[in-house]
């Protein structure tokens, strides 16, 4: 779609179509204007704004064309994205006339609502929100992309849209005068005040799910809301189709155990509502994340497997006697109620023996279960081969047809993928566009999370029903609704092969194969006309931003192109805005950090307030303590920058960072900085509050850093007393990693034990401690224990940073058995990759794309592969923090 206003630069890429005006002030954050609308009526709806927008000073952005509005309003780029067709930023004083008029010419036009904003006027889809105009980027304490906005006060909002509408304190909402205050309407009384809404319980694009109370009925119900607009295809259907579909499936399913029972349905404005009964309190996937995976080796009693399996099977075979296909099985739509009891859902409860027939000749309800199993969410099935389609890669997708009806064994092929997640905690590998190789790679996973004779059952079930061969799968069904599963189906895939040989030939290509990667990514950010358009959310920080990347990249100046991108990155790097706070990890520290050693002199800018110590937390309660964002964190930032100063000859420089790290440690032992909760405890979590990134390990990683320096009497008792608190707690934590319901997050770098084991390692060097040395193989061992359920490849809570640990103990101890493990967890991290194993494509946090951050991207695999072919070596230079070679002697020798 071409855009264009006399007088006003246009260019455009892959999403945006973009006009900046050049009378317009640069802004860093402000109201910003959006409009809304469907894409069948782009074309028209910006012929209508663009004279509108040319009687103003003002920069817009416009979905450059239908199907990429398409693909906005499915929700697939997130929930605030969701009809944000035209984005204008305006001039403060010009922007309620603005937004008036376009109003105007737009009343009466529809187009799906903008959960992150307020509407302007009611009967147009104008709407308005506070927010970044061009502002900065970092990554948050939770280690989510944060827009730095901050207000006049000095106080910093975080501007990314949400999925609700936000606005900074300082800002005063410009339409709100008057009587209506347009954008503030009343909660909504559902189904005309019968329904009070409860709580939710998930919040999707496409629309919310909530508990609520049926007053009519005196019972607990769920309320499943489909927006207007949303999810738009080129027929015309949207997410209000999906659930008209769900409707009308339940009323076929009507009296099937193990399926909700549809109660009503109902419109409020455009969006549509369906109540359902309620069938249970958590999800499949939220059970095996807390309490640990479904196995059949005697030690999950209410927890098998096989039960679980029977029992999905029993409720699939009686929905398809109804020629109903569920095209959408999987663990999130699998509702679980119990210990043990019946739901009251509107059906009878069949009580059959456990793992017996009852009077429908399937399994009892919960059959050896210790609770029940309901199945949720039909929006996308089909009844008599018809539906709206639909599919979840990984689960459903890699078997439904392109064209035709499903079949129930398309249902079998999910089940398979299904009980993989419930007996491993890792969804299907989805990273890599062949089904073949996803399939395969998810059948690699399966082999290492179950090994042995134990689980042959298990594996042979799993692997028939994810053939693709929809024979193999029938029958693999056929033989687990007997219970006569024996050895693999004749006509199933082949064995596994060979496990992958790890040498030093592989190694060195998946290193080269991950640079070059990390270097056009690098390349891609400082691209001149990227950084030009109106949004860049890149942050600048180690954790996930271009500071991290340039680290790791350092290491790799041999290969092609990477010296000149690195120095181009510090440049970018050094050229930004730099609104952060002091800390390591996500903030100003990383970033001086990466410079100095690109060897890029930093100029702060002149509004940046260059305090190098942590202030007080963003609510208002003492500084933070931690290793991530903190003073631990900061104080070890400003050690390793004291010792790039001595390397470069300026003493002057280093004893300026060594006095800051000495007031970092000052506010740790007086108690000045506290540790906070980084997140809500859970299950199974608490002992890994004392964990690395925002726990005691972090903590005592820098006390023991900081006496590695000083070498005094008093900093190294209070080493010695923070390391003496870990070995008293690592012991429980490594046996509760190993209790059959450990959540997989006890091997994790920022929370479990691979980060207590790396401090482990620091406490053994520094302290000469034996007894730490110890406990890190320790640590090391359950980690590679829990490496096979880990579904992550990333440093922070992935594979690489167990990898890291493992190679970290191998050195230290000269023992071939962590090696060996340092080996096996590469095997594991190309197994849940993409492409060949020596050109892998290693997923993000998401595990469906790529991304080159450190911590939760391929930077991050690439310090461990890199370190692990190499047998050591630095990680990036931040933890643990070897300075016992330049302590107060080294210092003093480079003054001479």
């Amino acid at each position: 779609m071409a855009v264009s206003i006399a007088g006003r630069d246009g260019w455009s890429d892959d999403t945006w179509a973009y006009l900046n005006d050049p009378r317009m002030p640069a802004m860093e954050h402000g109201w910003k204007l959006h409009v809304s609308t469907r894409p069948g009526e782009l074309d028209a709806v910006t012929r209508l704004v663009l004279p509108v927008l040319s009687r103003h000073v003002c920069h817009a952005k416009f979905a450059r064309d239908p199907g990429t509005l398409r693909r906005l309003n499915s929700g697939a780029v997130g929930a605030a994205a969701v009809g944000k067709a035209i984005t204008v930023y305006p001039l403060a004083t010009t922007l309620v006339a603005l937004a008036r008029e376009l109003a105007a010419v737009l009343r009466d036009r529809e187009g799906p609502r903008i959960v992150s904003d307020r509407r302007v006027d009611p009967k147009a889809p104008v709407y308005y929100r506070y927010g970044p105009f061009t502002g900065d980027y970092r990554t948050g304490r939770s280690g989510r992309l944060e827009s730095v906005m901050t207000g006049p006060d000095g106080r910093v909002f975080d501007g990314l849209a949400a999925g609700l509408y936000r606005c900074p304190t300082w800002a005063d909402d410009p339409f709100a005068a008057g009587p209506a205050r347009p954008g503030r309407p009343a909660p909504p009384a559902l189904g005309g005040g019968r329904y009070t809404l409860t709580t939710g319980i998930a919040r999707t694009p496409r629309g919310n799910v909530y508990r609520a109370l049926d007053h009519t009925l005196g019972r607990p119900v769920v309320i499943k809301q489909a927006r207007a607009y949303v999810g738009e295809e080129e027929s015309g259907t949207d997410a209000r189709h999906h659930l008209r579909n769900e409707r009308a499936v339940l009323t076929a399913l009507d009296g099937v155990p193990g399926v909700p029972r549809a109660l009503d349905y109902f419109a409020h404005h455009t969006d549509e509502y369906l109540v359902t009964t309620s069938c249970g309190d958590r999800d499949l996937r939220r059970e095996v994340l807390r309490n640990g995976p479904y196995r059949d080796d005697g030690t999950r009693p209410g927890r098998s497997l096989s039960a679980l399996a029977a029992r999905l099977l029993h409720i699939l075979d009686a929905i398809h006697a109804r020629d109903v296909v569920v095209r959408d099985l999987k663990p999130d739509n699998i509702v679980l109620d119990g210990p043990g009891h019946p739901v009251h859902s509107g059906h009878p409860v069949h009580s059959g023996r456990p793992g017996g027939p009852d009077r429908s000749g399937g399994l009892g309800h919960s059959g050896g279960l210790g609770h029940s199993v309901h199945l949720v969410d039909f929006g996308t099935s089909e009844h008599d081969g018809t539906g709206p389609g639909g599919a979840t890669p990984g689960y459903n997708e890699p078997v439904l047809p392109a064209a035709g009806p499903a079949t129930p064994a398309d249902d079998h092929y999910a089940l398979g993928a299904t009980l993989f997640f419930a007996a491993t905690g890792l969804d299907p590998v989805i990273i890599d566009a062949d089904r073949v190789t996803g399939r395969d790679r998810t059948l690699a996973c399966l082999a290492d999370a179950l090994p042995g004779d134990a689980h042959q059952n298990a594996r042979t079930t799993i692997t028939g029903l994810l053939d693709f061969d929809p024979a193999v799968r029938t029958a693999a069904a056929g033989r687990l609704r007997t219970g006569t599963v024996r050895s693999l189906p004749a006509r199933g895939p082949a064995p596994r092969p060979v496990p992958l040989r790890i040498d030093d030939d592989l190694l060195d290509e998946v290193v080269a194969h991950t640079v070059a990667f990390c270097t056009a990514e690098a390349e891609a950010i400082t691209d001149p006309v990227r950084a030009a358009r109106l949004h860049v959310p890149t942050s600048l920080d180690i954790y996930g931003g271009s500071s991290g990347l340039g680290l790791e990249l350092l290491h790799h100046t041999r290969h092609p192109h990477a010296r000149e991108t690195v120095t181009a990155l510090a440049r970018w790097t050094a050229a930004q805005s730099r609104n952060l706070p002091p800390g390591l990890y996500t903030g100003r520290t990383g970033v001086s950090l990466f410079l100095a050693e690109a060897g890029i002199k930093e100029t702060p800018p002149e509004d940046e307030d260059p305090g190098p110590l942590p202030g007080r937390a963003p609510d208002g309660g003492p500084p933070e303590a931690d290793l991530i964002a903190g003073a631990a964190g900061i104080g070890t930032g400003h050690l390793l920058l004291a010792r790039r100063a001595l390397r470069s000859g300026d003493p002057h420089t280093a004893d300026r960072h060594l006095a800051v790290a000495a007031d970092c440690h000052r506010m740790l032992t007086s108690g000045t900085a506290r540790l906070t909760a980084s997140g809500p405890a859970t299950p199974g979590s608490a002992a890994l509050r004392e964990g690395l990134a925002h726990g005691e390990a972090g903590i005592a990683s820098f006390l023991l850093a900081h006496a590695a320096w000083a070498g005094d009497p008093e900093t190294t008792t209070r080493a010695e007393q923070a390391a003496a608190r870990l070995a008293a707690l690592t012991p429980d934590v490594i046996a509760a990693s190993a209790a059959p319901a450990a959540t997989r997050r006890y091997g994790s770098w920022c929370r479990g034990l691979a980060g207590l084991g790396a401090v482990h390692l620091q406490a053994a060097e520094t302290l000469e401690d034996p007894h730490h040395l110890d406990l890190a193989r320790r640590a090391a061992r359950a980690c590679l224990a829990l490496a096979p359920r880990m579904p992550l490849v990333t440093q922070c809570c992935g594979l690489a940073g167990v990898g890291d640990l493992l190679v970290d103990v191998a050195e230290a101890s000269a023992s071939e058995e962590f090696r060996d493990g340092a080996e096996t967890v590469a095997r594991l991290i190309l197994n849940r990759s993409g492409g060949t194993p020596s050109r892998p494509t290693f997923p993000d946090t998401g595990l469906s794309r790529a991304s080159a951050t450190w911590a939760g991207g391929s930077a991050g695999v690439l310090t461990f592969f890199r370190r692990l072919r190499a047998r050591g070596g630095p990680r990036l230079g931040l933890t643990p923090v070897r300075l016992r070679d330049e302590g107060p002697g080294e210092r003093a020798g480079s003054r001479g």
